[in-house]
């Protein structure tokens, strides 16, 4: 019975955007899904929309009028014009004040779809994915959270003959991952940010020790990049790159992507109404991502050119 259990899928998930046409994904022309909910918390998040697994209310302060229309339309008595943490933290995501709001400033960031609704959407492609040599890829938030959910639609289009690809965070339940996840993923992304444990549980809330420990078993999968996002002041320093080139010459890994870092989400952040730890405002001048990556060439791991 409890076999059984695993191979049903939860009904729904809660998915933040499904992005298509991209090249930035890996090979290819891909769809991406963007899962909500993961485990870390890195202050620099590239997609804070996908932290929290439930929805939320997302603003675009450019737009608010400053009315103040969102305020009596609350259930709550929480709303305001301008975001804060008591809205953030008791929200429901009703859509109440997104439907009084005139100047359509709000919206519900995250939407529940089942297997087969995601799965016909993704499959409308499939031409695309074919003759482009792209396909789907499975990111987020972390879609290893959602494993069952995940691995359903990845088999769905695995058997249609297009090519999966997961982002993780590396930071997932093991055995999960392997039974429902890992048998239909053509290829994986794992994310290295950093190489200290205690460093990493500073900016991303979490030990590394199960994330190189997840990387340890998938060291023989075939078509595994390490990724690092190199963040000004944090994973972009000559130790810690240096520390991960080690970790991936231990392992027998000889590539690696390097991220270089967008500031685009603090806007994002501001939007949820969420604090800000971290706040380099400007992108990464291309002297600084050519440090990085000598950092990794010097010890034999090669960089993957252009979008991973």
């Amino acid at each position: 019975m409890a076999d059984a259990d695993h191979e049903r899928p939860p009904a729904e998930a809660l998915v933040v955007d499904v992005k298509r046409n991209s090249a930035d994904d890996g090979p290819g022309i891909r769809t991406v899904v963007f899962f909500k909910g993961c485990p870390l918390r890195c202050i620099w998040c590239q997609n804070p929309e996908a932290l929290s697994p439930r929805a939320e209310i997302q603003r675009e302060l450019a737009r608010c009028l400053g009315c103040g229309a969102c305020e009596p339309a609350c259930p709550h008595g929480i709303a305001r014009p301008a975001p804060g943490r008591e809205e953030r933290d008791r929200c429901t995501a009703c859509g109440a004040c997104t439907d009084a709001c005139p100047a359509a400033a709000r919206r519900i960031v995250g939407r529940r779809i089942g297997v087969d609704a995601l799965a016909e959407m993704l499959l409308a492609d499939e031409p695309f994915y074919r003759h482009s040599g792209g396909g789907i890829t499975l990111s987020g938030g972390e879609p290893a959270m959602f494993p069952a959910f995940a691995g359903a639609l990845a088999a769905r289009c695995r058997e249609a003959g297009v090519h999966v690809l997961v982002e993780t965070c590396g930071h997932f339940d093991w055995p999960a991952f392997e039974r429902e996840l890992l048998p239909h993923v053509s290829a994986i992304y794992f994310d290295l940010k950093i190489a200290d444990e205690q460093a990493h549980r500073r900016y991303t809330g979490r030990s590394n020790r199960r994330i190189l420990e997840n990387l340890d078993r998938l060291c023989g999968f075939a078509d595994l990049l390490p990724r690092v996002p190199l963040v000004p002041g944090i994973t972009d320093s000559q130790a810690n790159l240096s520390a991960i080139a080690r970790l991936l010459v231990e392992r027998g890994l000889k590539r690696v992507a390097l991220l270089p870092y967008n500031p685009l989400w603090l806007s994002k952040r501001e939007a949820l109404g969420m604090e800000l730890d971290y706040a380099c405002d400007s992108f990464m001048h291309a002297e600084e991502i050519e440090r990085c990556r000598r950092v990794f060439e010097e010890a034999g791991v090669t960089v993957a050119s252009g979008a991973p």
